[in-house]
């Protein structure tokens, strides 16, 4: 198991626990689901991935080994720059765990009939997000940065000038 795959599944356990207690019977957690790391992997001096739980999915972004403190510059705030663009995230501390930064993805996960669904999206979420495909041809006039929404990013697509937000 890679160091980062480590990392998402100590992580995992965290909410898994926190899923067993302060969690336990709350009308916001879909049932339906389980919490999972999807996707963990190295991303520059970060570790990236997906947290799927029962009541949200969050882009994750930690350091790269326990023990290891990540490179936030700022204690609030982190935002990155992927293919398809830049994310902003909220920094964090988790005793036991560390610093985490997240981003939201989604929040509460009614939307998901299943766990295999809520899975396919967080991977495809992922996968938009670092892909060269969506990134903004050289000399290409920059789009607004409200040209990236949540829903679209799942979808893989841009949203048009002009065309509202689903």
């Amino acid at each position: 198991m890679s160091d980062a795959v480590a990392r998402g599944e100590k992580l995992a356990d965290f909410y898994r626990r926190v899923h067993a207690t302060a969690m336990r019977g709350s009308a916001v957690c879909n049932e339906a689901l389980a919490v999972e790391a999807i996707g963990f992997r190295d991303f520059g001096p970060y570790v990236l991935g997906v947290m799927v739980t029962p009541w949200f999915a969050n882009l994750v972004v930690t350091a790269p080994s326990e023990g290891t403190e990540a490179p936030f510059p700022d204690p609030a705030q982190l935002k990155l720059r992927f293919p398809a663009g830049d994310v902003d995230f909220n920094v964090s501390e988790i005793e036991g765990f560390g610093p985490l930064a997240s981003c939201s993805l989604f929040s509460p996960m009614d939307e998901f009939a299943d766990h295999e669904a809520a899975r396919v999206a967080a991977g495809a979420a992922l996968e938009a997000l670092l892909d060269p495909a969506l990134h903004e041809a050289p000399g290409r006039e920059r789009e607004a940065a409200s040209g990236m929404d949540r829903r679209a990013l799942f979808g893989g697509r841009r949203r048009a000038a002009g065309e509202a937000a689903p």
